[in-house]
């Protein structure tokens, strides 16, 4: 329980050291105030793709029981400009920002949030540098701080404990995790950082496949080979959306390496953490949800029956969405489509 709470005091201090840089006069926690005052409210969550739809499953199956709310529409958007390809191989931070702030102003216009997730480590390290961050009128809540601490609570423990933050290589490149946690007071060479390209690719077109269990391995092998001699704590965390999906697979390796790992870490739950504050709940009977899913890409009947597959374990309503989810081709427009690369 205390762990929770932390979790939740440690978003809001985020929420307003982000806001204390914007030219904004609406504060963070007036915004947040505002937003728990609503009956009914409009959440969105949002990734480069659709690991963050775990996000929204949890969200939904926790939100239904809670009474926090009379009624949560819940919009999945995924920010994916095009089809096959994404963020993480723009030559540029500018092109990567550029695009992520088209698809924030367009998010604002055309659904009307009340408060926004952006449930993707990538995303959430290029908010703070789109002009829209500047100007936001509702709360927005990325999922790297609810990683953070999530790590920190493990290391503080321990001086030869170490974590191999496993990310894409936008958030590897970032080093927005690593910075924070030296921050906190954790030793530089107690964080090593693994890019992991196209792995989160593979796992939306097939969490199953031996292609996929080939990366999992090579970033696995990458990453054993970066590790202190005298570790006695080692942690793993899943800093991409799409890892926890392939969880198996990720423990069967580093068992194969007959290396010990004390607790495999997965922030994706606990982002959600702050909208069951003690105080908001049970405020109604019962909490009405509707899911919704929306992506300017098409979707394979593949990626689709592998995702759903998933989040059905989690929330029916959720894997239901996405199975018939909304094309949007032109829901944000770029003015220089040739900039995306091939992603995968």
């Amino acid at each position: 329980m205390m762990t929770k709470y932390i979790y939740t005091i440690t978003i809001l201090i985020s929420l307003l050291l982000t806001s204390s840089c914007a030219v904004n006069k609406i504060s963070t926690s007036d915004k947040l105030n505002s937003f728990f005052k609503k009956k009914e409210v409009t959440i969105v969550v949002t990734d480069s793709g659709l690991g963050g739809l775990s996000v929204a499953a949890e969200l939904e199956n926790r939100i239904k029981k809670s009474g926090v709310f009379k009624k949560v529409n819940i919009v999945f958007f995924n920010a994916l400009a095009a089809k096959n390809k994404g963020y993480n191989r723009l030559k540029t931070t500018e092109e990567k920002v550029a695009v992520f702030d088209s698809a924030l102003k367009s998010i604002d216009k055309k659904l009307k949030p009340d408060l926004l997730l952006i449930a993707c480590n990538t995303l959430s390290v290029l908010y703070d540098l789109t002009k829209f961050s500047k100007k936001a009128k509702f709360p927005v809540v990325g999922i790297v701080g609810t990683g953070v601490d999530l790590i920190y609570s493990k290391l503080k423990k321990s001086k030869s404990a170490q974590v191999i933050i496993f990310a894409t290589k936008t958030t590897v490149n970032q080093e927005s995790h690593k910075k924070m946690l030296i921050q906190k007071g954790i030793d530089n060479n107690q964080v090593i950082m693994q890019a992991c390209p196209r792995l989160a690719g593979r796992i939306e077109r097939n969490p199953k496949s031996k292609k996929t269990k080939r990366l999992v391995k090579k970033y696995i092998e990458q990453a054993i080979n970066k590790l202190a001699e005298n570790t006695d704590s080692l942690y793993v965390s899943y800093n991409c959306t799409h890892y926890p999906y392939v969880d198996g697979l990720f423990r069967k390796e580093f068992k194969k390496h007959r290396v010990n790992v004390v607790d495999f870490l997965n922030p994706n739950p606990l982002m959600i953490n702050f909208i069951f504050n003690k105080k908001y709940l049970n405020r109604y009977q019962k909490t009405k949800t509707h899911v919704r899913v929306i992506s300017q890409v098409s979707l394979s009947d593949k990626k689709i029956r592998a995702i759903s597959g998933l989040l059905n374990k989690i929330s029916k309503k959720t894997a239901l969405a996405l199975k018939n989810y909304d094309l949007y081709p032109d829901f944000f427009k770029l003015n220089d489509r040739d900039t995306l690369i091939q992603i995968y």
